[in-house]
């Protein structure tokens, strides 16, 4: 029912509160076993967040354009990841795209390239969730599991992830990623994420 896009901030809070008060009150009743609120607890952050991301990425589009061809996921890391949000968790959030070879900028009326565009859409997406609007926040974002950490750029390109993980990641990285996941964003970059986290967990260690 929104008419623009600071009343589908104030709804999907509105909705994500309602439905955490409802978990609150089922665990206060002992209705509700832990494990299975903080399953409840990671699905209605991740339906908010894609919720949001869907509303972000159309009004980003309509001033930057599109980039043909390109794709976007976002990871879960932490207790989103692993699906054991509480009431307390932010949400721990790494973006990688793609882009196809040769792209140079997007094809709006205000064209951006490649890396600018999906470090824009990204941080577009991190207010969203984050601002305080008159139905309060939504949840803190953190970012520093990301490549190189707080020195690194908001979104990644899935070839630069592919380098950092490959030489330059520690292990406690590569442990975080115990609870990586894919939780927006859809297609082969989606399957082609999975099929790399899964990659770095297995491979042959000393």
């Amino acid at each position: 029912p929104a008419a623009s896009i600071e009343g589908v901030f104030d709804v999907c809070r509105r909705w994500a509160h309602d439905r955490r008060f409802q978990i609150g009150v089922q665990s206060l009743r002992e209705s509700i076993e832990p494990g299975a609120a903080g399953i409840a607890l990671s699905n209605i952050a991740e339906v908010a967040l894609n919720h949001l991301l869907h509303h972000v990425e159309g009004e980003f589009v309509h001033q930057h354009g599109r980039i043909a061809g390109s794709d976007l996921v976002i990871i879960a890391m932490g207790k989103l990841g692993g699906r054991e949000m509480t009431q307390a968790s932010d949400l721990d959030l790494i973006f990688v795209y793609t882009v196809p070879e040769g792209t140079e900028a997007s094809d709006g009326a205000r064209p951006l390239s490649p890396g600018h565009y999906f470090a824009r859409l990204s941080q577009r997406l991190i207010a969203a969730v984050t601002a305080q609007t008159n139905e309060g926040s939504l949840y803190d974002v953190d970012m520093r599991l990301r490549p190189s950490g707080h020195g690194g750029p908001i979104a990644s390109s899935l070839e630069a992830w592919v380098r950092y993980h490959d030489g330059s990641s520690w292990t406690w990285e590569h442990m975080a990623l115990t609870r990586a996941r894919v939780v927006a964003g859809s297609g082969n970059l989606r399957r082609d994420m999975e099929d790399l986290i899964h990659g770095v967990l297995t491979r042959h260690r000393d």
